[in-house]
């Protein structure tokens, strides 16, 4: 499953057209793992 999750991510970030809009990504990733208590892998 979280292998599964990381690629899903991973496509999702090589989607983004922009830098910019993979950076805010992980961002927004990043933050919502940490309120749910998860460090970002």
């Amino acid at each position: 499953m979280l292998a599964h999750a990381q690629d899903l991510v991973y496509t999702l970030k090589e989607l983004m057209p922009t830098q910019y809009q993979k950076d805010n990504l992980e961002a927004m990733l990043a933050l919502f793992l940490e309120a749910q208590g998860h460090p970002l892998p």
